[in-house]
């Protein structure tokens, strides 16, 4: 896929979840930055399990937080990475994923839900264990970080065959 399609991917991911998350009732909201229902709040700093943007309320629409205060000049919490380039990152990172098995990304709402919370409770699993004295370097933090492979590993589900 070229960056074109890929973008246009995260966004027909993202209209597809946000139409699921408004339909049932959910209060969780699409990361801006991989498109995936992610984020508890918008806007308030939430970093994504999925794509590790940062939300500082940069979107389609919308200008970073940070932009608001006046005469600051401040560089965001996602440094010199662009919403764009995040998007086409990540969207990268999947289709490699897609690749390995074969597959394509899940789009199945309540599942990609169900998934992204498991492995949340994998990372807070890990985080109950740390004790703010770890090096960046020890494994716990080794651990933690492959919990986000493996959670975008697992957003990836093998191809439906067409059986007609």
């Amino acid at each position: 896929m070229n960056d074109t399609e890929i973008l246009a991917a995260f966004h027909a991911r993202r209209a597809h979840y946000n139409v699921y998350l408004e339909a049932n009732g959910i209060q969780v909201h699409t990361c801006p930055g991989c498109g995936f229902p992610t984020l508890i709040e918008r806007g308030e700093f939430y970093i994504c399990s999925i794509c590790d943007w940062e939300d500082d309320g940069q979107d389609d629409n919308a200008r970073s937080l940070l932009d608001e205060l006046p005469g600051i000049k401040i560089s965001g919490p996602n440094g010199n990475l662009s919403l764009t380039e995040n998007r086409i990152n990540i969207g990268r990172i999947m289709e490699i994923n897609a690749e390995l098995i074969d597959g394509e990304i899940d789009l199945d709402a309540a599942r990609v839900l169900r998934t992204i919370a498991f492995y949340q409770q994998r990372r807070d699993e890990i985080e109950e264990r740390m004790t703010g004295e770890e090096h960046v370097n020890d494994h716990i933090w080794m651990e933690w970080k492959e919990v986000r492979k493996d959670l975008q590993m697992a957003l990836v589900v093998p191809k439906v065959s067409d059986m007609n």
